[in-house]
This record gives C-alpha cells, sequence and structure tokens, in this order.
C-alpha cells in the first residue's frame, strides 16, 4: 500500500509569494507544491505520495504560535497521514522556528511520525535537534539540495515504514 506523506510549508515554500504574505493564515491544498516536486520522483520509487500541502505565513505562526500549533495537529489527525515533513526550512529562521514548532507538537500529541529539515545556519536548528528529527540541508538551494531531499524522502520512508532510523540519523541529522 502507498504510504501518504504531509508536507508543511511556509508562504514562501508553498509558493505563496514573499514578505508581503509572511501574514498568510493556515490554508493547505490537496495537491503537490513547492519542494514537494523535488520530493515526488523520489517518493514515486518508494511507493510513497504527498497526499497534501499545509502552508501558513511565518510571521503569523509567530504571532499566533499555539493557534497554527493546534490547527495543523488537528489537519494532521483528520488526514492521519504515514509520515509529516515540516520543510525544509533551510537558513530561514522564522520558517525553521514554524518547522521545528509543529513538529514537537506532533511528536508530543499524535502518533503520526515527523521530521523537520533545515540547515546548520538555521537558528532553530540548534533549538529543535534534540527535540525532534532534523534531516540537513544546505543553506539555501543549489548544492547539495538534491542529496538532501533523497534524504528527507529516505528518512520519511523509514519512520512511515517503522523502522529504525538510528544509523540513518547519524549520517543525515544533526
Amino acid at each position: 500500500m502507498m504510504s501518504k506523506v504531509l508536507l508543511i510549508l511556509n508562504h514562501v515554500q508553498a509558493g505563496m509569494g514573499s514578505d508581503e504574505n509572511a501574514d498568510l493564515p493556515p490554508a493547505g491544498k490537496k495537491s503537490i507544491i513547492g519542494p514537494g516536486k523535488m520530493m515526488e520522483p523520489y517518493f514515486k520509487n518508494m511507493d510513497m505520495n504527498i497526499m497534501a500541502t499545509l502552508y501558513c505565513g511565518d510571521l503569523y505562526y509567530k504571532k499566533n504560535e499555539e493557534e497554527v500549533k493546534k490547527k495543523f495537529l488537528a489537519m494532521a489527525k483528520k488526514l492521519n497521514p504515514d509520515v509529516v515533513i515540516c520543510g525544509p526550512a533551510l537558513h530561514y529562521p522564522n520558517f525553521g522556528e514554524m518547522a521545528g514548532g509543529i513538529a514537537e507538537e506532533l511528536n508530543k500529541n499524535s502518533d503520526i511520525p515527523v521530521l523537520a529539515a533545515m540547515s546548520a545556519e538555521n537558528p532553530a536548528t540548534e533549538k529543535y535537534k534534540d527535540k525532534v528529527i532534523v534531516v540537513k540541508t544546505p543553506k539555501k538551494g543549489g548544492i547539495g539540495l538534491n542529496q538532501s531531499i533523497e534524504n528527507i524522502c529516505t528518512m520519511a520512508k523509514m519512520l512511515a515504514n517503522g523502522e529504525n532510523t538510528e544509523e540513518f540519523k547519524k549520517k543525515v541529522c544533526f
């Protein structure tokens, strides 16, 4: 059976504009958008698919953290994916905070496996790396991005299948 992936992005990665839309409230699409398009070929080979993408302006998240966490938790429980991916947030601090915070919320209040993805330069990496699985990404797109997308997809598959991720974490996580 095909595993279902839920992707959580900020407004920029979801293609909803840049800073002028940082106040975008939580929403979702039953389609593959943003980095999901890069993940899709890997997931096809892994018998997985992105069932939906949730997104939110990262400034809106910063101002309404608890509300957004509750909304995304409820949406995730309703959609019932096999795994949730928060990010890739790369080096964007607000998105890192959102990805880490939502991953932590899902870890605490659901049985859905979750991972976040961000770069070493992201301040949220230090804050969340011991609380949630954080897959390493480059600072921004370009060199190393394809490899990190593949690592994100592989980790997602392992989590969805309930596999032991300890060895793989040493290679691809903080």
